[in-house]
């Protein structure tokens, strides 16, 4: 399928050079191409990231014989495809999204499954042919920027790069501003003794027109700064709501926030969290660093290692997610000083009654255990999986069978409730 891409994107990358040569007569004028899958992390849970290579694959092969689309090279997992394409008159434009809209919404066979994405797409038409290229895919990644993440059947764009005295870059409106981020816990519950071991921290956009977002599914169409600048707010957040527990005389162990790749390549992070851990007079380890990618696919390798050590070394807790489907690499939980591995719902699911579900988890537990590694398990829906997972060596549970996302407010009523709850130790005073 490569094979048969580069073939038709070698045709077509004559036919874009010959588009801007500036013979006389010739029309300069060219288009390019970016489109999203909004649902990647979804699929790629679902389906692996095999599979989702292969599907953009497909998608990428049609484009091209359908649309005269040259893709560029991308890094494998990512969901983004972007390249110029033949650009037709003015008069076929309708014509040509429409067409673009039918391949973005079709379902792609991928053996035993059919998958339908949601696809965001946006073509960038240049009249002159005088930008760069990458001036251009800029451009339409910012006026993805402006297309709902969560559109049910995804949204088609054609917007127009503006020459010399037109508008600048930048002219999309971002689709949510920081002040809108807010944060829910849920509750990490000791199989033991029943105690909250951590409350993680899940946020969310509280966008005035859309609802309520989860920050994942927005967070890859950000920029670098603004995604900087929302990973830092998260944290202050969460420390912040720590320290009032703290004051109330709640016992909150620590705090897990789970950061991606490219929030983890920010240089400046590390030193904005112990900053605003030594403001707070906290210790390092009231904070869970969670990884939940294979690092640096994204951010890059250097950057992303380079916070990691930096917290590891400071004391902060550093975790993996999503253990078991290739997060991290053995030698990562060596080098970041990983303490705890979450097992994810694709694990847990069924784990009361599927022998294939339990063999599985047993030799995770093994592993850990090998490893000297605390362990969660994640997505906990019913009664019956969190009483079998809580008899077979989890150190703790979180899920809807313990509680769902809390605001802060309901996290206080539930910690203050959980704390009576508890059974009082049983202290055996020896005699003098």
């Amino acid at each position: 399928m490569a094979n048969a891409i580069a073939s038709a994107a070698s045709r077509l990358m004559q036919i874009v050079k010959g588009g801007a040569t500036g013979q006389p007569g010739r029309d300069r004028s060219r288009a390019v191409l970016v489109l999203r899958v909004e649902n990647r992390d979804l699929l790629c849970t679902s389906l692996g990231s095999a599979l989702l290579d292969r599907m953009m694959e497909m998608m990428a092969l049609r484009l091209t014989s359908e649309l005269r689309f040259l893709p560029q090279d991308r890094f494998p997992g990512q969901a983004e495809l972007c390249g110029p394409m033949l650009r037709r008159r003015t008069g076929a434009l309708p014509g040509l999204l429409a067409q673009l809209g039918v391949i973005c919404r079709s379902d792609f066979d991928l053996g035993d499954i059919r998958v339908t994405p949601v696809v965001n797409a946006v073509i960038v038409g240049d009249e002159r042919g005088e930008a760069e290229l990458q001036a251009l895919y800029r451009f339409g990644r910012e006026a993805l920027a402006a297309c709902s993440p969560l559109t049910p059947t995804g949204q088609i764009r054609f917007v127009e790069y503006p020459d010399g005295d037109g508008l600048p870059l930048g002219g999309a409106e971002p689709l949510f501003a920081a002040d809108q981020i807010a944060l829910r816990y849920q509750p990490q519950i000791c199989c033991d003794t029943g105690a909250l071991v951590a409350l993680a921290v899940v946020a969310e956009v509280m966008h005035p027109e859309l609802g309520r977002l989860d920050f994942e599914d927005v967070a890859p169409r950000l920029g670098r700064e603004a995604l900087a600048d929302c990973a830092r707010l998260i944290l202050r957040q969460a420390l912040a709501a720590l320290a009032g527990w703290d004051r109330l005389g709640r016992s909150v162990p620590f705090v897990s926030v789970s950061l991606s790749d490219r929030e983890l390549a920010d240089p400046g992070l590390a030193d904005a969290l112990l900053w605003e851990l030594d403001r707070l007079d906290m210790a390092p380890d009231r904070i869970e660093i969670e990884v939940t990618e294979p690092l640096g696919r994204v951010g890059g390798r250097v950057p992303v290692t380079s916070t990691l050590q930096r917290l590891a070394a400071a004391g902060c807790r550093i975790a993996v997610g999503n253990f078991g489907q290739a997060s991290a690499g053995l030698d990562d939980l060596r080098s970041f000083c990983v303490g705890r591995v979450r097992i994810g719902r694709s694990f847990v699911a069924g784990c009361d009654h599927r022998a294939d579900q339990q063999r599985m988890i047993l030799a995770i537990l093994a592993l850990a255990e090998h490893l000297r590694l605390k362990t969660l398990a994640d997505g906990v829906l019913n009664l019956e999986e969190k009483s079998f997972l809580s008899q077979i060596g989890f150190n703790a549970v979180q899920g809807r069978a313990v509680s769902p996302p809390l605001t802060a407010s309901e996290t206080d009523d539930l910690l203050l409730r959980h704390d009576d709850e508890l059974p009082r130790p049983f202290i055996l005073k020896r005699k003098a």
